[in-house]
């Protein structure tokens, strides 16, 4: 091989390592930003409450948590009542609260641009084996309550901590 294909070789190496590097910069500074955005607004967001309308799988997932596109009627001091769609996951804010039409949440809202928000949480979390019509006592086939388990989790109805949790006590029941 000549010295003149080793070094366009390397240079060609060199300009995709050189792209790649900025195209993942570009991509962690936006996200951060978005994180940071978001991190703010949940501080110095206006309060708010809002009523789940209308709630849909996108059929996208981050990490294997569904993201869902849930339409909110925004309640807020001072302004009437109005709607917004956002694009949210939900597995951190559970608090094994059955997401759907009719459920109060707290928000933040960005003062500026009302459109935007962020969902702090259920107002008031729903118990699930209520809501289910389940008994008091959790089902004896262990098989049976994984397979339920697990059929909540990939519904993005708990969290993997809460996951984990009810996991290790069915197990330990074995």
């Amino acid at each position: 091989m000549s010295d003149m294909t080793v070094l366009t070789r390397w240079l060609t190496f060199g300009a995709y390592l050189l792209g790649g590097g900025l195209a993942m910069y570009g991509f962690l500074r936006v996200k951060g930003g978005l994180l940071a955005a978001d991190a703010r607004l949940r501080a110095e967001g206006t309060p708010a409450t809002a009523t789940v309308l209308e709630m849909q799988d996108t059929a996208l997932r981050i990490n294997r948590a569904h993201v869902y596109s849930i339409l909110l009627e925004v309640r807020m001091e001072g302004r009437a009542p109005y709607q917004v769609r956002t694009r949210t996951r939900l597995t951190h804010m559970s608090g094994l609260a059955v997401w759907g039409p009719g459920l109060r949440i707290n928000v933040r809202v960005d003062p500026n641009n009302p459109q935007r928000l962020v969902i702090l949480g259920p107002i008031q979390a729903v118990d699930l084996a209520r809501v289910l019509g389940a008994a008091a006592a959790p089902p004896q086939d262990p098989v049976q309550a994984m397979t339920d388990l697990q059929r909540l989790a990939d519904a993005g109805l708990i969290s993997p901590s809460e996951f984990e949790a009810k996991r290790a006590e069915i197990l330990g029941r074995l």
